[in-house]
């Protein structure tokens, strides 16, 4: 795929959204997970502060006990990350055997009886997140406040731990979607490549027009190509129909006038029967020349070599069975030739008749497919031609030898067939 593939750009574009949308998934699902953790471990402070304040005691003068001490045992470790503490007017009347002799380092003072969450600095400088609460008790004279804190790697460790198992299952399910990205895309896109093959087919003369059973996102476009198609046809069939036309408006006058010059038998007629002819040639040749440039434009058109091919070597073992030549053909099977078939006749038709005037009694004509192009090989036993000689045979009207009949046109036309095919024409020993 390149820079300009419509597959590329699609594939991208949704692999973007794709990933934007996991990467924002991700982050909001971190950040849900964090909220409810903190929820979470603020609702366990809360629940142990409770149990402090349910087991404190206040006598008449003021003295302060406790009926039991809270059971979690991480209370019980020194230094484990969590920790309890009491305090009166900033005294410590009881704390967690976790602190040791240690008090938790609250920052400010506390003017408020609901609970707050604080950051605390615990006595290891591990980073605490605590709850406090200030509460006055009947009949007491200075309110007490109580503090929980736990360690906030607990909260970092769980988060840690989500965002991992987050990015291993967002990965997956990302690789899954970017894989059904390519698919539907290829998918998709499939129309195209079908029309992509029918258009192939049509510049091989498989078929005629496109397939209408198309989506609508694209029958238009179908719709529109196969008009296309339709009118060329139809301009290059008037344009036979001119040419035929054009062929008998001109072929008539030039017959009544050689036929009228061979009553004149001084030089005159003489000059008129030569001009004629040679007219008669020209209008053949030019003719001949336009019927096939129309031709070699109908992209539909397709002829079988093999057929071809075989028919002519019938015909020219009879014309030259006084010399009992022997054509033999080789290599045609599964060879199709992208154009008429009177044009393929017309080439091949000159191309054999030449090499049986010139061969001794074999001619060989074999065909082969080089990179989708057609290549037809017609060789003789003849004497060839020589390398100096090549290009002038190739001038229209020329012949080598005078002896031997023909207009000397029948190279010339096939190099222009060849050419107007988009081909050419070599001759070699």
């Amino acid at each position: 795929m390149t820079r300009n593939s419509l597959t590329l750009r699609l594939i991208l574009t949704s692999s973007a959204w794709v990933l934007v949308t996991l990467l924002v998934t991700a982050v909001l699902l971190v950040v849900l997970f964090r909220g409810h953790i903190e929820q979470r471990f603020e609702a366990l402070l809360h629940d142990h502060l409770e149990e402090l304040v349910a087991a404190s005691e206040l006598t008449p003068d003021g003295s302060f006990s406790m009926s039991w001490r809270p059971s979690d045992p991480r209370f019980n470790r020194p230094h484990s990350g969590w920790y309890w503490e009491i305090l009166r007017s900033g005294v410590s009347l009881a704390r967690s055997d976790s602190l040791w002799q240690e008090s938790l380092r609250l920052a400010g003072s506390v003017d408020s009886e609901s609970p707050w969450v604080q950051r605390l600095v615990g006595p290891e400088d591990e980073l605490l997140q605590a709850l406090l609460q200030q509460i006055t008790f009947p009949d007491s004279g200075q309110p007490l406040l109580y503090v929980v804190a736990g360690p906030v790697t607990d909260i970092d460790d769980n988060v840690r731990a989500f965002t991992a198992q987050v990015a291993v299952t967002l990965t997956v399910f990302g690789c899954g979607l970017l894989l059904v990205v390519w698919f539907q895309v290829r998918f998709g896109l499939r129309p195209l490549r079908t029309i992509q093959l029918a258009l192939s087919d049509i510049r091989q003369g498989k078929i005629g027009r496109l397939p209408e059973n198309n989506p609508l996102e694209v029958e238009p476009v179908v719709h529109e190509l196969n008009k296309l198609l339709d009118h060329n046809r139809t301009l290059l069939e008037r344009a036979r129909t001119q040419v035929g036309n054009l062929a008998h408006a001109l072929k008539n006058p030039l017959t009544v006038i050689r036929n009228e010059a061979k009553s004149i038998n001084n030089e005159h007629g003489h000059v008129i029967r030569t001009q004629t002819a040679a007219m008669t040639n020209s209008v053949d040749l030019y003719l001949s020349q336009a019927r096939i440039a129309g031709s070699a434009g109908l992209l539909s058109a397709r002829a079988d070599v093999k057929a071809i091919t075989e028919d002519l070597c019938f015909s020219m073992e009879r014309l030259y069975r006084e010399r009992a030549l022997h054509l033999q053909c080789s290599g045609l099977d599964g060879c199709w030739f992208r154009g008429e078939a009177q044009d393929l006749e017309e080439m091949l038709g000159n191309l054999l008749d030449n090499a049986c005037k010139w061969a001794r009694s074999r001619v060989r004509v074999r065909a082969e497919l080089r990179d989708e192009r057609l290549l037809i090989v017609v060789e003789d036993d003849g004497p060839g031609i020589p390398e100096q000689q090549r290009s002038e045979v190739l001038k229209r009207g020329l012949r080598l030898d005078e002896m031997v009949s023909g207009s000397g046109l029948g190279l010339n036309i096939v190099q222009d067939i060849a050419a107007l095919y988009r081909g050419s024409l070599t001759l070699s020993l």
